[in-house]
């Protein structure tokens, strides 16, 4: 493969993260016009969020390894075709359930687009320094595609109404497919191929799991953390992610070896993403509500006043990655965690009659910035050592882990403004009060870095790759 089609297939690669993850947040700011539309309560509206990162986060390890078995391109292009066909479902939906429904479907698409993009991108490039370029563009797309779907969000939804947050999908999720089997490679496959099945009742199994806890965290707030249908949900969570565990053993050909989630760079980066994107999510939703139902901005002024975070989330990746050869990941993802860490505790301090400059934008720049490094960190020490045939499960892993904390995040954060949505004092108190929980899970994250990584990342020898290029 020449360096102009490598170049290009990373761009393609990136472009699309940077659109599944913008729609983890483009509706955000929409939700309201959405309710004037279609109605719906304030959980039926944080449903239009969590399913997407549900069926997303509970089908990247499926799509991971069956990317791995079958072949990386196919599964990508089959991917952004199921992305984009929903999406368009999406804009055109004529009822709440409709829109739900294609939400769940846009997880999906995205569950197989990400997983496999994410594995192309290492067989791009092998270990050393311009994999770690790779990686800092991808992470750089992904850190600002959270904050940029806020912005995306407001314009369109002023200027053409809450359908054109998910009508803008369908022009790039076409382009996609159609220049995948001419820029992508075909991806290497697992030698078991012949042989492996994919794990269908184990992906069963997990993705239930979490959609009952998920659910779970939902209506715990609303509907008391000891009500029977709290307790029932709960309860089947554990019995599905027990399940999940129980199948692993025994099959033949599991969707991830118990092994992975003990060994190895990629859990401890998983859950670091994991803590990261609990952050971002419910960050991002009580900022909007704050900014709109507090402040009283627009849509489209809600998504400027935000700006200023996703410009700071570009160039803090892009920053990282030209430092990935010189800091140890795990040194770059702890900087960019305590970033996040003091950006919460300035903004968990935000008076009810906040003013933009002083009391939101400082935090905001400081969030912006260490979000991007601690994404380069984190991606680039999770990729580190794999080999070929585990590239697809790494990235369910990673992935997972994000796509879980953003469905964690939102779900045990939003029942904090539900019963108060209507009082602007209220809110701004409970809006503190996520911050302030997010905080904590930011230095806990940036705590479980530290105290792993002096036992794991930081043991791991400073030559250990070199550079690899494919020249396929």
């Amino acid at each position: 493969m020449t360096e102009a089609r490598r170049r290009a297939a990373l761009a393609l690669l990136a472009s699309v993260q940077f659109i599944v993850i913008l729609d983890s947040t483009i509706t955000t700011v929409a939700l309201d016009d959405v309710r004037a539309d279609l109605g719906g309560d304030e959980r039926t509206l944080q449903y239009v969020v969590t399913l997407y990162a549900v069926t997303f986060g509970g089908l990247l390890l499926l799509a991971g390894r069956i990317g791995d078995l079958v072949g990386r391109r196919q599964t990508f292009a089959a991917g952004a075709a199921t992305f984009t066909a929903a999406s368009a479902v999406c804009a055109i939906a004529p009822t709440m359930p409709w829109l739900l429904a294609g939400r769940a479907a846009q997880g999906v698409g995205a569950a197989f687009v990400s997983a496999a993009a994410f594995a192309l991108v290492l067989d791009l490039y092998g270990e050393g320094p311009g994999r770690n370029r790779a990686l800092g563009l991808w992470s750089a797309m992904g850190a600002s595609g959270a904050a940029a779907g806020l912005i995306a969000g407001g314009v369109l939804t002023d200027l053409a109404g809450w359908g054109a947050v998910f009508a803008v999908n369908v022009p790039p999720g076409v382009l996609a497919v159609a220049l995948a089997g001419r820029l992508l490679p075909a991806g290497r496959r697992s030698r078991a191929r012949g042989t492996a099945r994919p794990d269908v009742l184990g992906a069963v199994t997990v993705t239930l799991g979490t959609a009952a806890l998920v659910l779970a965290l939902a209506r715990g707030p609303a509907d008391g953390w000891t009500g029977g249908g709290t307790l029932a949900l709960f309860t089947a969570a554990a019995v599905l992610i027990g399940g999940f565990v129980l199948v692993e053993r025994r099959a033949r050909d599991p969707l991830i070896p118990l092994s992975a989630l003990t060994t190895g760079p990629v859990p401890l980066a998983a859950v670091t993403l994991g803590c990261l994107l609990a952050v971002v999510s419910s960050q991002c939703f009580f900022l909007v509500l704050y900014l709109q139902r507090v402040l009283d901005l627009g849509a489209t002024a809600t998504g400027a006043a935000i700006a200023p975070s996703a410009a700071m989330a570009f160039a803090g990746s892009t920053i990282a990655a030209r430092l990935a050869g010189r800091i140890r990941p795990g040194g770059l993802t702890v900087g960019g965690l305590l970033f996040v860490a003091a950006a919460q505790l300035l903004l968990s301090r935000l008076p009810v009659d906040g003013w933009y400059p002083g009391d939101l934008l400082p935090g905001l720049l400081l969030f912006g910035f260490g979000l991007g490094v601690a994404f380069v960190g984190a991606t680039i020490d999770g990729a580190a050592g794999l080999a070929t045939a585990d590239q697809g499960l790494a990235s369910g892993l990673l992935n997972t882990g994000q796509q879980l904390g953003t469905a964690v995040g939102v779900a045990a954060l939003v029942g904090v403004t539900a019963a108060s949505a209507s009082r602007p004092d209220a809110l701004a108190a409970a809006y503190g009060d996520g911050l302030r929980l997010g905080a904590l899970v930011a230095m806990g994250g940036a705590a479980v870095v530290v105290v792993t990584g002096l036992t794991t990342t930081l043991r791991r020898p400073r030559g250990a790759s070199r550079e690899a290029v494919d020249a396929r």
